[in-house]
């Protein structure tokens, strides 16, 4: 049997809008402050100068729990450190032991040298969770209080900064790792991300789903991180979904339906909980019943919400699109705000060949985060297929003009393609080439758009004069075929070898036709 679904609370949140998790008080960032190192009177002067300020400018900020400099010294003295040697600078291994005896967020340190009639400072800051250092750029200080405030207040500015950038940078490499399914430099970004901020919890999420992947198959590493999140955080529905998921993997579908049974009654709008649930009662096969089950509490309760939701999921689980569309109408049309669901709606459409109305629920899902980039190429395909070229044309190019994206680049050449502008997708193809000159990706696409091309000329069999400029054109694109596909490496490099080969078989082909109708016409 089901758990209950919690009725009340699902429409409850479906009136709300959406749900704002609610912090609490013991958030706090712990730093410590290591005295910075010093080489003379001044730069000693400054260093402590330095210290005090930064200390006034942590607990101004509120957002941080500054370490006493008397546990950090005891704490340095335990790792066997001479605290009277502070002058000469701290070793980063002592930093991160401090730290985590000091249970430290991050650790400041860093020195003071003269440079001229200033003095240089250079700072880091360390995450002893991980042990990584992210070093600040230096900075140029007076020996006079105001000057040293000053550095102080922006220190303590750039501090998140620094962690969080970083963080991020990762995280969008691991993105686009993951995207083109390269797991190894997926699982790097993301082993970095979480070295630089050990409590991020997109990255924790992102790992574990990777580790689950069929070609990783590391799916006790994954627990691991879903069990982890769950730890710190008991009611995490996504946590309970991922376990759902580790268990499904391990074929131990009972196991998985209990989890994410669990999820639902602590996120009853948790789509992925309900896509675990569904493809749980598939492996037991119990699928039609868990269906037959809701369809016959929506038959004494029709407006029930609640139950239309779960019963969206198992039909656009069971590919029942047609069957899912009404109910994901409706529950948008009391909760605009779930995109999740927005988005399954739109491939219900899709998948039913409705591009309009797919192209009219891809502009709202823009209109939530209308800079998104994987939302705008999502969006500019769906109006591509439902043929409004223009729209998708407008949204490529002002995304290139904006952030100069790669895939905008390959969509737009696409689109071009796909609607017999064979002229603007070479022109948009030559300026990715201009873009991107020595991009694997962009190689591969060109490529692979003059190999086409080219092969395709060079099947006309007539051995007619009149044929002789179509083989002729062949054998230009094709040669400009394996200029590009002789460049591309990594994956894609097979693929492209094969096609190398087959354009010099089709360029031979062509040159023999044009040889013999040569010969015929003297």
């Amino acid at each position: 049997m089901m758990k209950p679904l919690l009725a009340p609370l699902f429409l409850i949140l479906l009136a709300c809008g959406t749900v704002v998790a609610q912090g609490g008080g013991d958030d706090m960032t712990r730093v410590g402050i290591v005295p910075f190192g010093y080489g003379d009177s001044d730069s000693r002067w400054i260093s402590n100068k330095l210290y005090d300020k930064l200390a006034d400018a942590l607990k101004d900020d509120g957002n941080y729990e500054l370490i006493s400099r008397n546990d950090l010294e005891k704490a340095f003295k335990e790792q066997g450190f001479d605290c009277s040697h502070f002058q000469f600078g701290v070793p980063p291994d002592f930093v991160v032991n401090a730290g985590l005896a000091l249970d430290a967020d991050m650790m400041v340190f860093g020195s003071v040298t003269p440079s001229g009639e200033s003095y240089q400072v250079r700072w880091n800051i360390t995450i002893p969770a991980s042990g990584n250092t992210i070093p600040a750029e230096p900075s140029t200080v007076l020996k006079n209080s105001g000057s040293v405030e000053e550095l102080a207040r922006t220190m303590v500015e750039q501090m998140e900064d620094m962690v969080t950038g970083k963080a991020r940078q990762a995280l969008d490499q691991a993105a686009f790792s993951i995207q083109i399914k390269n797991w190894p430099m997926a699982i790097m970004f993301l082993k970095q991300a979480l070295a630089t901020d050990p409590s991020n919890i997109e990255a924790k999420f992102l790992l574990a789903d990777v580790y689950l992947e069929e070609e990783v198959d590391s799916v006790d590493r994954a627990l691991e991180i879903y069990r982890e999140i769950e730890a710190e955080d008991p009611g995490n529905p996504d946590a309970k979904v991922g376990i759902g998921k580790v268990y499904l993997a391990r074929g131990d579908a009972e196991t998985a339906k209990d989890y994410f049974e669990d999820a639902v009654e602590i996120d009853p709008e948790n789509a992925d909980a309900y896509l675990g649930l569904a493809r749980a009662y598939q492996v037991l096969g119990e699928l039609d019943q868990a269906i037959a089950s809701f369809e016959n509490a929506l038959a004494g309760n029709p407006d029930n919400l609640s139950i239309k939701f779960p019963l969206a999921m198992l039909y656009f689980q069971t590919e029942e699109y047609s069957k899912a569309i009404p109910y994901m109408e409706e529950i948008l049309a009391v909760n605009g705000n779930m995109h999740g669901l927005r988005q399954r709606l739109i491939q219900s459409y899709v998948r039913t060949g409705q591009y309009g109305k797919a192209a009219d629920h891809a502009a709202v899902y823009l209109e939530a985060d209308p800079d998104n980039t994987q939302r705008i190429l999502y969006t500019a395909q769906v109006e591509a297929w439902a043929g409004r070229t223009s729209s998708a044309v407008n949204r490529l190019e002002s995304l290139i003009a904006r952030t100069g994206s790669r895939e905008a680049y390959i969509l737009l050449a696409s689109i071009y393609r796909d609607s017999g502008q064979r002229g603007a997708m070479q022109n948009v193809f030559s300026r990715l080439s201009s873009a991107y000159p020595n991009d694997p990706l962009a190689n591969y696409m060109m490529g692979a758009f003059y190999y086409q091309s080219g092969s395709n000329k060079a099947r006309i069999s007539e051995l007619t004069k009149e044929n002789v400029p179509v083989w002729e054109s062949a054998i230009a694109e094709l040669n400009t075929a394996i200029s590009y596909l002789s460049q591309v490496t990594g994956s894609r490099a097979a693929s492209a070898q094969s096609m190398i080969n087959a354009a010099y078989n089709s360029i031979s082909l062509c040159e023999e036709k044009i040889d013999r109708v040569e010969r015929y016409s003297q």
